[in-house]
């Protein structure tokens, strides 16, 4: 075997290394986490379904991204995509502590979170966030409420946090709470599921409409993924989808 013949078959063979990493990096899957959060996203027969889902994954097959969706509890999706490269996570509240944490794709919705009250409790009067803590409120976990509410100087004993948002219906419903934030969109849902009546909840206060919900990715995702997203994304809302989507989960 000649020399020179070893030097190109030595050459064939980094080649063959070298395209198998590349093809290895992009079959790479991005990681894209989603909460249980009807009808934004849940699992419905094997399948992760919802209103934001479907636009996501229209964005994501548009841009030709390849993609697998996990549900994963919201509180420590939020720490992996901080730290792990190749990780999303979405529907997410668009705040000033969040900001320089996350490379940021959407709006996917406008953003306004009420607190609710049982119609019956005309006790409840709320005309400011001072108000507020005569109240026991409900509030998620590790969400933007939980944040809001500690940046406000409200206390531990101001509010009950749970893991999932259908707990804070049941735990309103049952009075084990005066106040619930909610998603007017999230509540509709939930209550038809539920079996409860819309008719005997009542809008106490408007909490926030601060900012909106997006994705959210790593900050070491490359920025020409984000811009790819974005744009299909765009290209997918302009069409009218969400409303259209909105109608298939919230009648």
């Amino acid at each position: 075997m000649s020399c020179q013949w070893k030097i190109k078959s030595f050459k064939v063979l980094i080649i063959i290394l070298l395209l198998g990493i590349v093809g290895n990096a992009q079959a790479h899957e991005l990681t894209i986490f989603v909460e249980n959060w009807p009808p934004y996203h849940f699992e419905q027969n094997n399948k992760i379904v919802g209103i934001s889902t479907e636009l996501i994954e229209a964005a994501l097959q548009k841009a030709k991204i390849r993609y697998k969706l996990v549900i994963y509890p919201f509180k420590r999706a939020l720490i992996t995509v901080q730290k792990k490269p190749n990780t999303m996570l979405f529907t997410v509240a668009r705040i000033p502590q969040r900001e320089d944490m996350f490379a940021w794709i959407g709006p996917l919705h406008p953003r306004r979170v009420y607190l609710y009250k049982l119609k019956n409790r005309t006790d409840i009067q709320i005309d400011d966030l001072e108000d507020i803590k005569k109240y026991y409120t409900g509030v998620l976990s590790g969400g933007s409420i939980e944040q809001f509410f500690t940046t406000n100087g409200f206390h531990k004993y101001n509010y009950h946090l749970v893991s999932k948002s259908e707990q804070l219906l049941k735990m309103l419903f049952k009075q084990r709470v005066d106040l619930i934030p909610g998603d007017p969109l999230d509540l509709a849902y939930q209550i038809n599921r539920l079996g409860y009546k819309y008719s005997e909840l009542e809008i106490a206060y408007l909490l926030s409409e601060e900012g909106g919900y997006y994705m959210i990715a790593n900050k070491d995702t490359p920025d020409k993924i984000i811009v790819k997203i974005q744009e299909s994304l765009e290209e997918v809302l302009a069409t009218g989808a969400r409303d259209r989507i909105i109608k298939k989960y919230v009648k």
